[in-house]
């Protein structure tokens, strides 16, 4: 259920994306007969990584047709192939029309529901609820074994620059900042990290290395703070996901509720009805 539930999600995002309304819409292809106009060509432009969609449209557009005139040669070979009347190729048509009618419903019935002021309100009771814990400010210089850790640490006592040793030591990517991690709450670290870095005092460093799956570290806390909320335009496509999810959910339970359902094992003998779920359990988990 969940599964096919985050696919309607997505669909539901990819339906959402309205094509250009353009003054003019020239012919810009012509194949076999078949015209192509500038709009249908641009209306491909959703389907590209959102990396690439960000291009210009002038360079984009010879991509785009070209591409699109591909498409439909492809398709007009595979007609002539005979390949659609095949009982697996009308079944799967079948299957994917019955999917897109569904897809757009759930569009229908959800879009209304994900407003500005719904999104604003949801991030309301985001800050409302969100947990009061400290953030640390977390350095580290990670290596391959416990000896080597055990040096840096030794170098430290006598002196050593922290960042330097980052920088001549550490293995991970952030060697070069000096090994700093930034800001975590303790539910966001590895366990291991978590206990050792949350039990030191802002200023000091690891006395004995920690362990994990990355390797070994040498830790050494900067600072800590009062965690803060994230901004809303941080977290504004994240609610916006999260409320059409759970609009989602919401319908399927009504239209369940509303039709008799029937499930039976591969035995045919009738499936334990599932328990309803208390209100609490129900809760959304808000983004942090």
């Amino acid at each position: 259920m969940k599964t096919s539930l985050l696919k309607s999600i997505s669909l539901i995002a990819f339906l959402a994306v309205s094509s250009p309304v353009l003054a003019a819409d020239p012919v810009v292809g012509v194949v076999n007969g078949h015209k192509f106009t500038y709009s249908q060509v641009m209306e491909t432009k959703s389907s590209l990584p959102k990396q690439y969609q960000s291009a210009p449209d002038d360079k984009l557009f010879p991509v785009l047709l070209n591409q699109l005139v591909d498409t439909y040669l492809i398709g007009e070979a595979a007609q002539a192939s005979g390949e659609a009347q095949k009982p697996e190729v009308q079944k799967a048509i079948a299957k994917a029309t019955e999917g897109i009618i569904a897809q757009a419903y759930l569009l229908d019935k959800v879009k209304g529901t994900i407003t500005d002021a719904a999104v604003q309100a949801k991030y309301a009771e985001v800050i409302k609820n969100f947990p009061q814990e400290k953030e640390v400010h977390l350095k580290h210089i990670l290596v391959d074994n416990k000896e080597t850790a055990q040096s840096v640490i030794k170098a430290l006592k006598g002196g050593g620059d922290f960042k330097k040793l980052a920088q001549a030591k550490s293995k991970d990517e952030t060697a070069k900042e000096g090994g700093d991690l930034g800001f975590f709450r303790k539910s966001e670290l590895p366990k291991e990290l978590a206990d050792a870095a949350f039990a030191l005092t802002a200023g000091s460093y690891s006395q004995e290395p920690v362990k994990t799956d990355f390797g070994w570290h040498v830790l050494k806390v900067e600072e800590f703070r009062d965690a803060k909320p994230p901004k809303f335009e941080e977290v504004q496509s994240e609610l916006k996901s999260l409320m059409t999810q759970e609009a989602v959910v919401a319908l399927v339970k009504d239209l369940r509720s509303k039709a008799k359902v029937e499930l039976f094992d591969k035995n045919g003998k009738p499936l334990p009805q599932e328990p309803e779920k208390k209100p609490e359990a129900e809760a959304s988990k808000a983004p942090t």
